[in-house]
């Protein structure tokens, strides 16, 4: 989408560590030269993991989490442990390393479980591979038939209790573990309503016990930079349980900005020195961002009715034509990608994903 944008004033195309990381670490080389650049930022986990091996061989100074933080945060079960340490609700969850027989207590959990990796990218040897999708099961035929091909991949997995409920973050800047500026958004919609990325997010208060428990886990981190406390609220509890943590900037970045808290841009003002005012943390509360690709997927994913043996609430098909076109007259909502003074960047997702 960058390469489209108006704001882009010089582009190029380079080299994806999932295919080829001297490929990747050339390019940056190059183009860093090229364009006299003072470090490297890179945004995605593959791209993050890669200039963090490889960061005595980049001509800029890549601007990435520690190895020890990477090791933490990247990791599922370390940060599962360390939310554990500090009260915060966790699943109930197994961590089978390749090689292991399947552990026995795995199939006395309650179905429908989930199945996920234990890090969403892994570095080989000359590429990073990104690792299979979350899954749901169902029945113990299909645990064990997954967990066997999952883990003959090479991969560590986690096998975890479903919590039935919507996504909530705590996200912003922090600096040895201490936060800088914080904004809190509920998930409002999906594009995938059995689970995916944010389609339409909503900022809200931050709850003052969550908070607490939040930043006392991100201080044990010592982080300093963007990151997201990924939660699920359980319909039935109403309690959090934490998911994961997100340490670079997450898919509903853009949330932020429209609720008056530019994180992008106090990132920077962090980087250069630059004192941030009091003022400048502060975001509107019931701001709703759109990304209305991923709103549309989920429209036409409901419109299809519940999927079989699903375990959770599923919105009807009526709820869910009057809440899509509802979003187009409400006030509060904001269309986050298309923008009338910037609208390739829109397009260009557009043709990314449906074309």
């Amino acid at each position: 989408m960058s390469l489209h944008s108006a704001y882009c004033k010089e582009k190029f195309v380079y080299t994806s560590p999932k295919k080829s990381l001297p490929g990747f670490i050339g390019d940056m080389n190059r183009y860093a030269e090229k364009f006299g650049a003072d470090c490297i930022f890179p945004t995605s986990e593959a791209a993050i993991m890669a200039c963090s091996r490889f960061r005595k061989e980049l001509k800029s100074a890549p601007i990435v989490p520690t190895d020890s933080e990477i090791d933490l945060l990247f990791s599922k079960a370390k940060t599962m442990r360390l939310a554990e340490s500090v009260g915060i609700a966790v699943p109930k969850t197994i961590r089978v390393s390749p090689g292991a027989s399947l552990p026995e207590e795995m199939f006395k959990l309650s179905f429908p479980l989930v199945i996920k990796s234990e890090t969403s990218e892994l570095l080989a040897q000359n590429r990073a591979i990104t690792s299979n999708k979350t899954t749901y099961i169902y029945t113990r035929e299909r645990l064990e038939a997954e967990c066997t091909a999952r883990l003959a991949t090479g991969n560590t997995i986690l096998v975890q209790e479903f919590i039935d409920g919507y996504g909530l973050g705590i996200s912003g800047l922090f600096v040895k573990g201490h936060p800088v500026a914080l904004l809190a958004h509920r998930r409002i919609r999906e594009s995938d309503p059995c689970g995916g990325p944010s389609a339409v997010a909503e900022t809200v208060e931050i709850d003052p016990q969550l908070l607490e428990a939040t930043t006392a886990m991100m201080r044990q981190t010592g982080f300093t930079g963007p990151a997201m406390v990924e939660y699920k609220v359980d319909h039935r509890t109403r309690q959090p349980v934490f998911m994961e943590i997100n340490c670079r900037f997450w898919g509903t970045i853009l949330l932020a900005p429209a609720a008056g808290l530019d994180l992008p841009y106090l990132y920077w003002k962090l980087l250069s020195g630059e004192e941030i005012a009091p003022e400048e943390t502060h975001y509107r509360i019931g701001i709703r961002g759109r990304y209305l690709v991923g709103d549309t997927k989920c429209l036409l994913l409901r419109l299809r009715g519940k999927p079989k043996d699903w375990p959770g609430e599923f919105p009807g098909r009526w709820s869910a034509v009057t809440e899509y076109v509802g979003s187009f007259f409400d006030r509060r909502t904001r269309n986050l990608l298309f923008t009338p003074r910037d609208p390739m960047p829109f397009f260009a997702r557009l043709v990314q994903d449906f074309a």
